[in-house]
């Protein structure tokens, strides 16, 4: 039950917030002429940007996953059809394309910052390339080379997610003003409904108002880093292992 994710003890406290704005309104009377649509713009413009930034990302990773896959594919075929390179050599060299790509996979999933431990397991293939240069003609070496900088394209922007992502100044602006947002929607609102709806109302209205707000903040944040396999929407890395 993934979708349970999206509450938490944000939720609440948003909830509740808007519950003590919406008392306090009541029983001291308190209103404002004012225009909400003002105090809207400052909550759903941030996170309409981050929402919109997160997809986004989360739309190029799933197109470097492919490229990733594909070069990694690639090398592997190249490995396998080389007349000269002897058996074990193409076991070898299975065997660290798939070292490779489950230490990407393991770096994403964890969060591990860095490309160099990566590195490490890219280097290994070129010195196995160097080292078996004798049972691999030069045309398919040129070719490896060339898939080997698509792995490296590609890898190198899914790991960079894991430091760089939505500024956290434009997270913490939009976490910040959903919650301080009853505070000023409940004299306003009360002031516009009070005649229109009764007080229980007038608390539900409040209650939803920033139950949805702060859901969709939650959402963000769980889209914010795809990989984590927390949220609905997270990509499906385990998808583009390598089947060899």
């Amino acid at each position: 039950m993934k979708f349970l994710y999206y509450f938490n003890v944000r939720t609440f406290l948003a909830v509740a917030i808007s519950q003590a704005a919406a008392f306090l309104a009541v029983t001291y009377d308190v209103k404002f002429s004012f225009n909400i649509l003002l105090f809207g713009i400052a909550v759903v413009f941030p996170l309409h940007f981050s929402i919109q930034a997160a997809f986004k990302r989360r739309d190029k990773a799933l197109e470097y996953f492919g490229l990733f896959k594909g070069g990694a594919m690639a090398l592997h075929y190249s490995f396998q059809v080389s007349e000269d390179l002897s058996t074990e050599g193409k076991q070898e060299a299975r065997g660290l394309l798939k070292k490779m790509t489950d230490q990407l996979f393991s770096q994403l999933e964890s969060q591990i910052k860095g490309y160099r431990t990566f590195q490490q397991f890219l280097d290994n293939i070129f010195i196995f390339i160097e080292k078996n240069k004798e049972g691999i003609s030069s045309r398919n070496k040129l070719r490896m080379i060339r898939y080997m900088r698509d792995t490296v394209e590609s890898s190198t922007y899914l790991l960079s997610l894991v430091n760089h992502r939505t500024m956290a100044g434009m997270r913490f602006y939009g976490i910040f003003f959903t919650l301080i947002f009853p505070m000023v929607q409940a004299p306003i609102m009360l002031n516009n409904m009070e005649s229109l709806v009764p007080a229980w109302g007038f608390y539900l209205l409040m209650a939803i108002t920033s139950l949805i707000m702060v859901t969709l903040s939650n959402f963000q944040s769980m889209i914010e880093y795809p990989f984590d396999r927390r949220g609905m929407d997270n990509i499906q890395i385990q998808d583009f292992k390598l089947d060899i």
